[in-house]
């Protein structure tokens, strides 16, 4: 180790390769993202199509079906959903996480082509989103206004708002909701229309013939051409009432003898409210791999040019924003980071006594950290939670290769040798230790390169980030830190100390600290030496902890993807009795805002009222550190009196699940296919849910079909349309117009194109009855006639399904559930699997989707990483110390420490098994085995120098108890402020503290008696057969 040497005598080299990596460093984090998590967003890609006037069976059967058929197979793809409702088809189709997005939808655009011709003439071209349609919108915008009424502040949305937020840099889409678009409304009296024997057809042909705009062609001179448009345009309501319908005796009758045409909004089916004004939202949605804090950003900026320009009293306001949760989060993290320096260069101070020696872990801390980013940058990773969780991790183990050096050479330069040669030395002495130690934390991340998956993306940049780091500080403990030994440290009897209160105050805790130190040293040496003439029962008890350790891990602990987190915000949604309209919701809705109101807590409430699905109000709360009360507690709160509205079915819960597992809310969601009826599939479905809520884990049960209902069907006598001269698809049409409101034309209003719908006034078709009383042109005889409808139809009342659902192209009924506390996802999710089993009959088939789909996934993924891990660190040490006994001996450590992670984890209330503290095992398992390299490798060199192995274990383990306690109380410290998280996302930072301070803890006290014994098992025949060997030469 000449190149050590070389540092410590010259030290100007030594601080300009420390400052070359700050400066790579610092450059390298200026130019790093900042996200919420690295890029493990699922490609999700949404193909949505419609055709207007289609009930649910026919969508399925003439859009969806064709379309998944089409779709199915596709490269890439992990699994495919789709929802057939009133007119519009949704097809989302879930590729794995390492599908490119783009490639995705290029295949998916071609297949689409390939089937367009399937689909009917006048349904809408299939449009691509590379977003999933489902997903919450990031933010929520509301527009209000003191002097515009909603049906305005639509408009204005529409035509100034939307397509401007649409070219922000991530988003998908942008939806506009409440207020409904304008359109020039050709209200129709079926009463005049008789009078006058005019259908509504005749009017629908009429418009078509004088609402022109069509070119001409060109006129040319001789130097200059000139085009010609033919125009007969209508752009007013008083334009429309005066616009001929038909002659009748001479008489021209005229759009207002038989109706009126009015400037409205759509059928309305949208209403939204923001804090007790009525208000347009809008929702915005980002792509699925895009960067929500720069979405954000993109959001922030565009508003406020739009606030610059808004009509005078009205106004635009951010009314729901998820971003605001994931800043928050970062903030949190990055304070950790300095509470965690700070506790580690206590730990340091408090163990070799010296404000001197204190000064050296404050200086490699940074260079490590700071270095890190540099291979950040290299690698293309993000500031995210998980990286800066890393860094977390990274203080106490940076400061570990500082400590273990730093006291070898403060333990010299105490028995008298002078600081350059106590560096030199004890650099030299140390230096195998700590490469051994840095290269085995490396080895536990290299099985991430195998991995795939959620958990293989979020590993990646966590253990690649705390790896870089860990390289760093090994680097820096055999250059950085001899140097600074060697310059800074003296004798601890040799420091001067200024004669004050101060002063002698830190002599006086110098000197008993010192006293403690060493009767600690040689009180365990005591210890040691006794407990290793009873190692039979050491060896019992480090069995039984790893084995009760096992049991809790796989019989007791909770277990879930991603624990569940208070995101600041309160979600209530209401679901009506079927086919209730907009007044009637809105009515209910105002009583759920009122009890919203109350909660003192909530500073923004947006309710957006919507017809034939749930109305959802999203509720902020004040930032976390201004509230006693969390998301969950204020829920149980309020819940009962949600439960008072009858008109509505009213659910509430916290926004509780991070974008790593789907964001949707919901702990299990457990799907039911069949290519059976669907009335047949509700009927079992609802078998499953009985079962479900008798489950003592599960809290509540949400099914995704909607409550069935009663429609009208109407049933045409062809035999008397036939005699009547009226054509099937002429009634078809002329109920469209008459009831659904046909978009005949367009009409231009500000320089934009506006649809003008016909039909007839709301009071004519609110009953079976007033559809009967409607006429249709008929022909009899060579005579044109009016034939009423009730000749030649008849009126059916059927129960319909609001919606019909598939899943992987079968039918299928998906039942979400949330759990009660101290219930885990996988015990639920066995039980209910195997009931499933055996209540469904033949033709049946259960799978699960969303956050369940991807839990059962990564749960092979963390085993595969842990086994792999495990033998990556036992092949590595191998190597090093050229042994496998040796190995074996260190890698015993790891059951104990995990074990000791999983008591911590199962003694909390809020402790599971997920994503997070799986990730705190395998780090853990790194951690853990350096205690072991520090003392299996000192114990063989004092072997070496002709003690016995016994000899060489005690000598070994009490030289490094001082070292140990140190990097176990530093990384323990160092965690301690992830284990005490508050604030936003606290719930899952905790997961991680809680697993290093628990595992450390008792892996560290395990570590230090069990590992002696085993080395005097397997070690001492080693040796003594090595003696044999050279007695021989």
């Amino acid at each position: 180790m000449k190149f050590i040497e070389l540092l410590i005598r010259r030290p100007v080299l030594s601080t300009v390769m420390t400052v070359i990596i700050l400066m790579i460093g610092g450059v390298s984090y200026t130019r790093l993202t900042l996200r919420q998590f690295p890029e493990v967003d699922k490609p999700i890609i949404t193909v949505r199509t419609s055709l207007e006037g289609a009930s649910p069976q026919i969508i399925e059967a003439q859009l969806t079906r064709p379309l998944e058929e089409a779709l199915g197979g596709i490269e890439g793809l992990d699994y495919m959903t789709s929802r057939s409702d009133t007119e519009n088809s949704s097809i989302k189709l879930n590729f794995k996480v390492d599908r490119n997005i783009d490639l995705a939808a290029a295949d998916v655009r071609d297949r689409l082509q390939k089937v367009r011709n399937q689909l009917p003439d006048d349904a809408q071209d299939p449009l691509i989103t590379k977003a999933d349609a489902d997903a919450a919108p990031l933010i929520y915008l509301s527009l209000y206004s003191d002097k515009k009424d909603v049906t305005e502040l639509a408009d204005y949305a529409h035509r100034f708002l939307e397509s401007e937020l649409e070219t922000i840099k991530g988003v998908a889409s942008v939806e506009v909701m409440g207020g409904g678009n304008l359109e020039m409304h050709l209200v129709l009296d079926p009463v005049r229309l008789n009078a006058y024997k005019i259908t509504a057809t005749d009017v629908a042909a009429a418009l078509k013939r004088q609402n022109i705009i069509k070119p001409a062609g060109r006129i040319s001179g001789e130097e200059r051409e000139f085009t010609v448009t033919t125009t007969v345009p209508l752009t007013t309501s008083n334009q429309f009432n005066a616009m001929i319908i038909a002659e009748r005796e001479g008489r021209i009758i005229r759009l207002k003898d038989v109706g009126y045409a009015k400037l409205d909004s759509e059928d309305k089916r949208f209403s939204s409210r923001y804090n007790d004004k009525n208000a347009v939202s809008i929702g915005i949605v980002k792509k699925s791999v895009a960067n929500p804090l720069l979405v954000k950003k993109g959001i922030e900026e565009k508003v406020a040019q739009i606030r610059e320009r808004l009509p005078s009293g009205t106004y635009i306001e951010i009314s729901s924003d998820q971003t605001v949760f994931i800043q928050k989060s970062i903030e949190h993290v990055y304070r950790t980071i300095w509470e965690a320096i700070f506790l580690v260069i206590f730990v340091v101070f408090v163990f070799l006594r010296s404000i001197r020696a204190s000064l050296i872990p404050l200086v490699t801390i940074p260079v490590s950290l700071i270095g890190a980013f540099a291979l950040m940058f290299v690698l293309g990773f993000t500031i995210n939670i998980l990286t800066l969780l890393a860094l977390v991790l990274a203080i106490g183990l940076v400061v570990d290769d500082a400590i273990v050096v730093l006291e070898n050479i403060y333990r010299y330069i105490e028995e008298g040798m002078k600081p350059k040669a106590a560096a030199i030395r004890g650099a030299k002495e140390i230096s195998f230790a700590v490469i051994a130690m840095t290269l085995t934390l490396a080895a536990v991340y290299a099985p991430v390169a195998l991995s795939s998956g959620i958990t293989g993306k979020l590993f990646t940049e966590f253990a690649m980030t705390l790896v870089g780091a860990v390289l760093i500080s090994g680097f820096v403990a055999l250059t950085l830190t001899p140097m600074m030994c060697a310059q800074l440290l003296v004798s601890h009897d040799h420091e001067t100390h200024a004669n004050n209160r101060f002063s002698r105050a830190y002599q006086a805790f110098s000197d008993k600290m010192g006293q403690w130190l060493d009767k600690l040293d040689q009180g365990y040496g005591n210890l040691l030496t006794r407990i290793l003439h009873k190692r039979l029962w050491v060896s019992i008890s480090g069995l039984v902890v790893a084995l009760i350790g096992l049991y809790l891990a796989v019989f007791q602990l909770r277990r879930e993807l991603t624990p569940a987190e208070d995101q600041g915000v309160l979600i209530a949604t209401a679901l009506p009795p079927y086919g209730r309209n907009l007044n009637y919701i809105e009515r209910y809705a105002l009583q759920m805002d009122q009890v919203l109101a109350a909660v003192p807590e909530l500073i923004k409430r947006m309710t957006i009222v919507q017809v034939g699905d749930y109305t959802q109000s999203q509720n902020t709360m004040t930032l976390w550190e201004n509230r006693t009360r969390s998301c969950s507690d204020i829920q149980k709160t309020i819940a009962p009196e949600l439960d008072k509205i009858i008109g509505l079915e009213v659910k509430s819960r916290c926004r509780s699940r991070s974008a790593i597992g789907g964001g949707s809310g919901y702990d299990l969601s457990f799907v039911i296919q069949t290519t059976r009826s669907y009335e047949d599939l509700v009927q079992q479905m609802e078998k499953i849910w009985k079962v479900m809520l008798q489950h003592p884990g599960i809290d509540r049960v949400q099914p995704d079909t909607g409550q069935p209902g009663q429609d009208y069907k109407v049933q045409v006598d062809a035999e008397k349309a036939s005699t009547l001269g009226v054509e099937p698809d002429v009634i078809a049409q002329t109920l469209d117009t008459l009831i659904g409101g046909r978009r005949s034309t367009t009409f231009e209003r500000e320089n934009k194109q506006y649809p003008v719908r016909v039909w007839v006034g709301e009071k004519f078709r609110r009953s079976a009855q007033d559809v009967l009383d409607m006429t249709v042109r008929g022909s009899r005889a060579g005579k044109e006639t009016i034939v009423p409808l009730s000749d030649i139809v008849k009126i059916v009342a059927v129960t319909t399904t609001p919606e019909i659902y598939h899943f992987d192209g079968m039918r299928s009924a998906t039942l979400d559930a949330t759990l009660k506390e101290g219930y885990g996802l996988g015990q639920v999710l066995n039980d209910i699997k195997g009931i499933a089993t055996k209540i469904l009959p033949d033709g049946y088939q259960t799978t699960v989707s969303g956050e369940t789909r991807d839990f059962l996934k990564e749960t092979y993924t963390i085993y595969l990483i842990f086994g792999l891990a495990i033998a990556f660190i036992f092949l590595v040490m191998a190597a090093q110390f050229e042994s496998f006994i040796d190995p074996f001996i260190i890698i015993l450590s790891v059951p104990l420490s995990l074990a000791g992670a999983v008591f911590t984890l199962w003694i909390v209330p809020t402790g599971t098994l997920n994503i997070y503290s799986q990730i705190g095992l395998v780090t853990l398992i790194g951690l853990i085995t350096k205690h072991g390299i520090l003392i299996v490798d000192f114990a063989n060199k004092l072997q070496q120098d002709g003690k016995s192995a016994y000899e060489a274990v005690i000598e070994a383990s009490r030289l490094r108890l001082r070292p140990i306690l140190m990097t176990t109380f530093a990384m323990v410290f160092g965690a301690v402020p992830l284990a005490y998280s508050s604030g936003a996302g606290a719930e899952t930072r905790e997961q991680i503290g809680l697993v290093i301070v628990g595992g450390m803890s008792v892996g560290t006290l395990f570590t230090l008696f069990v590992i002696p014994v085993v080395y005097t098992y397997l070690s001492r025949s080693r040796r003594l057969e090595e003696l044999h060997d050279e007695g021989h030469h």
